[in-house]
């Protein structure tokens, strides 16, 4: 599932969801550097702060690890977001355009496919003066964005703008 966008109309299935040294074992290249999230995630003062276990308690943090097996047995989201789009719920969809997880593409193939009426077009959106991305607009409150030089986690990679459009999302301002 890395590096491509969710084939549109392909079924999520149930089953097991590969460890992260299953996935480094299948050739398939993972798309983060846990460095500095082991780092801190490790920090007495941050598993405190998160309420999380001491070390000493549950072991050290890894992101690659087979210790967590998890069963994915929910489906598609998508009925989630229709249904609560629907009734009025306005709903933020966004995706860094570097995303070497999740392309933005099969994130805009999906808000595409709930088959709403589009209100605003495909265009730029700025932020301190600068475009900042690409957001569409569409009926019940749904909005699809791109942020340009963003990776998966937008906020690590664009805080300022991701500061900036969640901010006006939240106040109902237009971006």
């Amino acid at each position: 599932m890395f590096g491509r966008a969710w084939p549109l109309r392909a079924p999520v299935r149930d089953g097991i969801v590969p460890t992260w040294p299953q996935l480094i074992n299948s050739n398939n290249v993972p798309c983060t550097d846990d460095e500095v999230a082991t780092s801190w995630l490790n920090d007495k003062a941050v598993r405190k702060a998160i309420h999380a276990e001491q070390g000493s308690v549950v072991g050290s943090w890894e992101l690659c690890t087979d210790k967590i097996s998890y069963y994915h047995d929910a489906g598609s989201m998508i009925p989630y977001h229709k249904n609560l789009t629907s009734r009025g719920y306005p709903a933020l969809i966004y995706s860094g355009d570097h995303d070497m997880c999740v392309p933005y593409t099969g994130s805009e193939a999906w808000t595409k496919s709930l088959g709403y009426k589009i209100l605003d077009e495909w265009r730029p959106w700025t932020s301190n003066g600068q475009i900042a991305g690409y957001t569409q607009g569409y009926d019940h409150n749904l909005t699809f964005l791109t942020i340009k030089g963003a990776g998966h986690t937008v906020p690590e990679y664009k805080p300022k703008e991701a500061l900036d459009f969640y901010s006006r999302f939240l106040s109902g301002k237009p971006i």
